[in-house]
């Protein structure tokens, strides 16, 4: 082998390990950037047994103010999001033994003067992380009433599992309008909240 060609295949070495660690450069800078998006949770904030299985909070927010006007009032006052090991008859049907979920309670009062049917277990719920579910758990969730009298107030539980609670800073919750009755014409548009989880 001559001197040139020699010289060539160090060059193409030096430029093949040039590139090769440029590359693991910026893939670390992309993992960097994309574990700064995402939280570890570590601490229980609390933990519950239900029948369900064992449900732990890592994260929760009172503070929130998203609410509706009109002839039905809603409020969501908490949400919780955690990881829950499911047991039993849950776990069997759903095929799952550990989830992660939203979790919102929410206060609705019906302030019209007549019955009226709110549909908040047909809700959705979207994240910021681009994760949608089309409606809550409905084995998970509370099973309440959907007509409320005049003057009526309800506390709901409603449950929302994701495939991840990282990086979850951002919710939409949506759902249709009130009506009078089940399947008659909704009395307002569209329902929608968004809102920021702020530590």
């Amino acid at each position: 082998m001559n001197k040139w060609s020699f010289s060539g295949i160090t060059v193409a070495l030096l430029m093949a390990t040039a590139c090769t660690s440029s590359d693991s450069v910026e893939e670390g800078t992309e993992q960097d950037k994309s574990n700064e998006n995402e939280t570890e949770y570590e601490t229980v904030l609390e933990e519950e047994e239900r029948e369900e299985g064992t449900f732990s909070v890592y994260e929760r927010f009172t503070d929130v103010t998203a609410n509706t006007e009109g002839p039905v009032e809603m409020t969501i006052t908490q949400i919780d999001l955690g990881m829950a090991d499911l047991e039993g008859f849950v776990a069997a049907t759903t095929g799952d033994e550990t989830i992660d979920y939203v979790e919102m309670m929410l206060t609705i009062e019906n302030a019209s003067d007549e019955t009226m049917y709110v549909p908040y277990g047909e809700a959705s719920l979207e994240a910021n992380t681009g994760e949608k579910v089309e409606t809550a758990s409905l084995v998970l969730s509370d099973d309440v009433e959907p007509h409320f009298e005049e003057g009526d107030t309800k506390e709901v539980r409603l449950l929302f599992p994701l495939e991840s609670i990282q990086g979850v800073t951002e919710l939409t919750f949506s759902m249709n309008g009130p009506s009078t009755d089940l399947g008659g014409d909704q009395l307002t548009e569209e329902i929608e909240l968004s809102f920021m989880l702020a530590s």
